[in-house]
């Protein structure tokens, strides 16, 4: 009995961190495409006022940003904040890092490739689990 209970709870588990992976690559493309998107944009303020000309890719990008907030919420609500928002934080930083080289063709050094190792080595210790 006991057996099973602890099967489904790894399978409810397993299930939120598929949601979280969505959740991270939403939120990393999002931020990717409004990166690309203020090449083709211009903000200013005149008179006093804000002035946002958008471009597809930021009305996309912040579409998916705000996809990845409403899944946070989703995720928030069955996860400990104290592993969600690191682990969500780290993986995030390390996802658009990834995109920024492959995609936008940013260089990098080699301090933010250690940087990023020691995020990851950061998410790897914040999933294991002492019980």
């Amino acid at each position: 009995m006991m057996a099973s209970i602890q099967n489904a709870e790894r399978k409810k588990m397993g299930w939120i961190w598929v949601v979280f992976s969505i959740y991270a690559i939403v939120s990393a493309s999002g931020l990717l495409l409004i990166k690309i998107g203020t090449s083709d944009s211009g903000i200013s303020i005149q008179n006093g006022l804000f002035s946002l000309q958008a471009s597809p890719q930021i009305i996309i990008g912040l579409v998916l940003y705000i996809c990845s907030f409403v899944i946070s919420i989703y995720v928030i609500s069955r996860m400990n904040l104290s592993l969600f928002y690191p682990v969500g934080t780290g993986t995030i930083l390390v996802l658009t890092f990834i995109m920024s080289v492959f995609i936008l063709k940013e260089h990098i050094s080699v301090y933010q490739i250690i940087g990023a190792a020691l995020i990851i080595g950061g998410i790897v210790f914040m999933n294991i689990r002492t019980e």
